[in-house]
């Protein structure tokens, strides 16, 4: 029963469907994330030849934004929709991957994880953004697949094919070059030392390129000098960022691990890593050392190399982790004695539903919330126009929504509002300070979700020597 036709085909539609909902349903239901914002616009700009944003970063996935934006239209939509398709893409990968390696169920379990699990970043996945990361991710994971069936098949053209795919992820965001060492593994690990001279050629040709060919419109040079000395000051610099309640500026080594544990959560998480264990104690073969040693490289470049983290980093991993995990639990089953093993493989898949039930809820849940609120009730009041002073909310919060009229300077007045956040990071200085006590009767205060909102009840808000004061 379990290997008829007929059940097979009914669980790759049920996986088709919710997948499809889990990836494109109200994708405009949650707040646009600020590098979203900036991703999104700059790529919008590479396509009408600005290349002066976001020099920092490659310029691939935002060649995509762009591109997906001739479609839909300007905004967040359609870059997350390619996005979702990307994700979409990598469960097909891991189905098609999987099956052929260790059976038809270990490789829709792992397209299954991957696509309906959560990876939670402000309170949605990760990859129903606009973001670097997914894009980077996506095609990293399609380049070791090819690169795996160039090396298990005779088609000569797939080596390149797998040099121009880790170039696409490259260009979207540099981590994924640490990969380069599992690329020359493979070779030895299947004991084909003169793939990597003759099929190796090909694929460092296609890559270099592919880079090159990508890189070319912002200026080789310029860009990458730009972007090696940016990256390199926030490393030596720092970033602040909340972990566990605490404010860091050096991420501790740990950052990532908490990261990921509170974005997948405590079930998820468990799963994952009873499975990788499993992976890597039970029978492991080239195909677990191929995905293992790709893991690990990602892993120690994130926790070990870079000195800064952010919530959604973590996500560079977990499609590596993903199949790995999934590859231990299919060993359960298939290779542990019965009923052991097959119990404990079902009761690790079954524990994985609810947490993916859970990530259907909150897709379907999601609204537009603080400062996506903040910005309706000022258009709603009559300050749709003006200036706005943010006090403990930085720019990656509001940009999205306040660009060109918000800032943290009050010297940059007028302004027709005061908002305050709870970014406990960068507080209110003494000059808002101040000002919200001297000013509170000629200032209307209102919370909305989170945020307090100070409107003058006429005039507007401007500095006056080295202190705030309402005039009008």
């Amino acid at each position: 029963m379990a290997t008829s036709r007929p059940v097979r085909a009914t669980a790759l539609v049920l996986l088709a469907v919710w997948a499809l909902y889990q990836c494109g349903w109200n994708l405009l239901g949650h707040n646009v994330h600020g590098d979203e914002s900036i991703y999104v616009r700059a790529g919008w700009a590479y396509l009408h030849g600005d290349f002066s944003a976001n020099r920092e970063h490659p310029p691939t996935a935002k060649y995509l934004f762009g591109l997906a934006q001739l479609v839909t239209g300007q905004g967040v939509l359609g870059p997350r929709l390619l996005v979702g398709a990307l994700v979409l893409a990598v469960g097909v990968t891991f189905f098609w991957w999987l099956r052929r390696e260790v059976g038809f169920w270990t490789g829709l379990l792992a397209a299954a994880t991957w696509l309906l699990t959560p990876r939670g970043f402000l309170g949605t996945r990760v990859d129903r953004y606009a973001l670097l990361d997914p894009v980077m991710i996506a095609f990293a994971v399609l380049a070791l697949a090819v690169a795996w069936a160039w090396i298990r098949t005779d088609r000569w053209w797939l080596a390149p094919l797998s040099g121009v795919l880790l170039a696409m992820s490259v260009t979207s965001k540099v981590s994924t070059i640490v990969l380069l060492p599992a690329f020359v593994l493979l070779p030895l690990l299947h004991r084909r030392p003169r793939r990597l001279l003759t099929g190796g050629v090909g694929w460092l040709v296609a890559f270099v390129v592919t880079a090159v060919a990508l890189y070319a419109p912002m200026g080789i040079r310029s860009a990458i000098t730009y972007m090696v000395r940016f990256q390199d000051g926030q490393n030596e610099h720092g970033h602040p960022i909340s972990i566990a309640g605490q404010i860091h500026t050096f991420a501790p080594w740990w950052a990532n691990a908490w990261f990921l544990w509170t974005g997948v959560g405590a079930v998820t998480t468990v799963v994952l890593v009873v499975g990788l264990v499993a992976a890597l104690a039970i029978r492991p073969d080239r195909l677990v050392a191929y995905l293992g040693t790709a893991l690990a490289l990602l892993v120690v470049f994130y926790t070990v190399v870079a000195h800064i983290a952010l919530a959604n980093y973590y996500a560079a991993w977990m499609p590596l982790l993903v199949a790995l995990s999934s590859i231990g639990i299919g060993r359960l089953a298939t290779v542990v004695p019965r009923p052991v093993g097959l119990v404990a493989a079902g009761l690790l898949v079954l524990a994985l539903v609810v947490p993916a039930v859970g990530e259907s809820v909150t897709v379907a849940r999601t609204h537009p919330s603080g400062i996506a609120l903040v910005d309706r009730w000022l258009d709603e009041h009559g300050r749709a126009s003006g200036g706005v002073l943010f006090a403990a909310a930085t720019p990656t919060l509001t940009d999205p929504y306040f660009a060109g009229r918000g800032s943290m300077e009050p010297d940059d007045g007028p302004f027709v509002a005061v908002v305050v956040g709870n970014d406990r990071r960068f507080p209110p200085s003494a000059a808002v300070r101040s000002f919200l006590e001297a000013q509170a009767d000629r200032l209307d205060r209102t919370e909305v979700d989170g945020f307090a909102v100070w409107t003058p009840r006429s005039g507007v808000v401007e500095e006056a020597g080295d202190e705030l004061t309402v005039r009008g």
